[in-house]
């Protein structure tokens, strides 16, 4: 077995500009999130609409994060990691809501 040839490039390559947005979208997610369960921990689990309201946005931008992540893969060229952490952040928020929705319709 020879030796692997590990090629790199000193070219950097410019982020693309939908992960730039779908970065902003999920951290928007998350500080939306983050407010919808300060509040619903604060109202002892008796949240009004406002705290759902909360919710439905974090879902929302989550989901518009993923599809401009989704989008910015579609880029030629350029570099993705604002995209990757991005659609991780976004999907994981994803799962976290739809997870809270199966057990408030099962467990309600």
């Amino acid at each position: 077995m020879g030796k692997q040839k590990f090629k790199i490039s000193y070219i950097r390559k410019p982020f693309a500009k939908r992960s730039r947005i779908c970065l902003f979208l999920a951290l928007v997610s998350f500080v939306l999130c983050m407010i919808s369960i300060f509040l619903s921990v604060q109202q002892k689990g008796q949240g009004e609409l406002n705290v759902a309201a909360w919710a439905v946005s974090s879902f929302l931008f989550a989901v518009t994060a993923l599809i401009y992540g989704g989008l910015a893969f579609l880029e030629k060229d350029k570099n993705y990691l604002l995209a990757r952490i991005g659609m991780w952040m976004a999907g994981i928020l994803l799962v976290l809501w739809i997870c809270v929705i199966v057990v408030g319709v099962i467990g309600g």
